[in-house]
């Protein structure tokens, strides 16, 4: 079975191939940071879905996206074309500004079990980046200690080059005498000294050679993976396509913005071998975008399993809610004892979470409940009228990393600790999610 690595090798390839350009000033390097960063995403998706098909969990490959992402943000920084209104990976797949930390927190947080994950982020390391330890030079700071501790616990050792020279790498007699050195030990140590220099210069692209040769990018061999590759490029969006033997193609899903449904139909419309295009496209404004993102595997957990979990607001009329309604959610637990976790998204940004500063009630399976009854008449639908999110997840095991989240707040403060709270869920075979979308309109 392939290890996680080979799902990411292709992003690992890129990074390397930007980070030659951009250092040496390659005509690469001159191209739009926006593109390099679509690239990237495409890769990465690529990536997390072929770990998926193979059996990997979400989690980890969440948590491998965002070390890989912390990484590429630091090359992408260096580049030419890169401006202090450019919108980082990190922003734009996590909503995030503190990868620089927050790598090193979920690197501290890999338990042995974490073998592969922990390759990621250690590659991550050995290939340059620093974070929080922008400031130290060389291996013999914090960072120095945590590449050197880390490596010690990976699947597969990486080489000391160091030791090189007293490894028994062959079943050779080694108790054979050593002949004798150089007569002028100055001229070994210019020698020794000149090798050196070269064979740090000559590492990175030994590196890249290696990557080439152990795995390549696999190139689309039909219109429909031409046209499903192109789709991934697009942030914050679930997308797919069928294609016809006559070249008609047809994308579901949604997008973040009307400016991407432009975008989707032109760009299909354009490649090669399309012949006409039936694009249906929904809508998903963030942070509903990613919150769908993020929760679509384990409602896809809860329908194919059955287990149950269900999600209804009362009071909503054909999809909408009007000016001065409650938001009364009733929720049915699945069909095992355990805990909810209730959150409502407006369509400005901010959640509302109906458990927040509550005592977490282990509930029977099948148990119902409602809420919303004695929330305060600032959480009544209001202005600014749109679309609207709830979601419900449910666990064996509370949620008793949310607890103490406030109970109004802006999504942006609270998506990563969603994340994080998910990834280190102790039951994950049992987390399953539900959510409905609805229109909010003045009475």
């Amino acid at each position: 079975m392939p290890r996680l690595l080979d799902f990411f090798r292709p992003v690992f390839l890129l990074g390397l191939e930007l980070d030659v350009a951009i250092r040496q000033d390659q005509a690469r390097a001159q191209q739009p940071v926006s593109e390099m960063q679509q690239e990237a995403l495409a890769l990465l998706e690529q990536g997390r879905r072929e770990a998926m098909a193979a059996g990997y969990p979400p989690e980890p490959l969440e948590s491998a996206s965002f070390a890989l992402v912390a990484w590429l943000d630091e090359i992408l920084a260096r580049a030419p074309s890169w401006s202090a209104r450019a919108t980082s990976l990190q922003v734009q797949r996590f909503n995030s500004n503190n990868a620089h930390s927050e790598f090193f927190h979920h690197l501290s947080a890999l338990q042995a079990e974490d073998g592969e994950l922990r390759e990621i982020y250690w590659l991550a390391l050995a290939h340059g980046f620093t974070g929080q330890y922008y400031f130290e030079t060389g291996d013999s700071g914090e960072l120095g200690k945590l590449k050197a501790m880390h490596a010690r616990q990976l699947p597969l050792p990486p080489l000391d080059l160091a030791t090189l020279a007293r490894d028994h790498l062959t079943p050779q007699p080694y108790a054979a005498a050593v002949p004798a050195g150089p007569r002028e030990p100055e001229r070994r140590e210019r020698s020794m000294l000149r090798a050196g220099g070269a064979l740090a210069l000559l590492l990175p692209l030994l590196g890249m050679l290696w990557w080439l040769l152990a795995g390549s990018r696999d190139t689309p061999s039909t219109l429909a993976q031409q046209v499903n590759q192109r789709l991934q490029t697009y942030t914050c969006a679930d997308l797919s396509a069928s294609v016809s033997a006559a070249g008609a193609a047809e994308v579901r899903g949604f997008v973040a913005s009307p400016e991407d449904i432009q975008r989707v139909r032109s760009e299909i419309s354009a490649l090669p071998g399309v012949k006409s295009t039936d694009v249906d496209l929904a809508l998903r404004v963030w942070p509903h975008c990613e919150v769908v993102a993020m929760l679509k595997p384990y409602q896809a957990r809860n329908r194919a399993r059955q287990y149950g979990l269900g999600l209804q607001v009362q009071g909503a009329r054909d999809g909408r809610l009007r000016e001065g309604d409650l938001v009364l959610v009733q929720v049915t637990q699945p069909g095992f004892d355990g805990h909810l976790w209730v959150d409502y998204y407006t369509a400005d940004g901010s959640v509302l979470h109906f458990n927040a500063g509550r005592q977490s009630r282990r509930l029977a399976a099948r148990e119902r409940i409602e809420l919303g009854h004695d929330i305060p008449s600032s959480w009544l639908v209001s202005p600014p009228f749109g679309t609207v999110l709830v979601t419900a997840l449910a666990s064996p095991l509370p949620f008793s990393d949310n607890v103490d989240r406030p109970p109004f707040e802006l999504a942006s403060d609270y998506l990563l600790r969603l994340r994080e709270s998910l990834s280190a869920n102790k039951d994950p075979d049992r987390l399953v999610a539900e959510f409905e979308f609805f229109a909010t309109a003045e009475r």
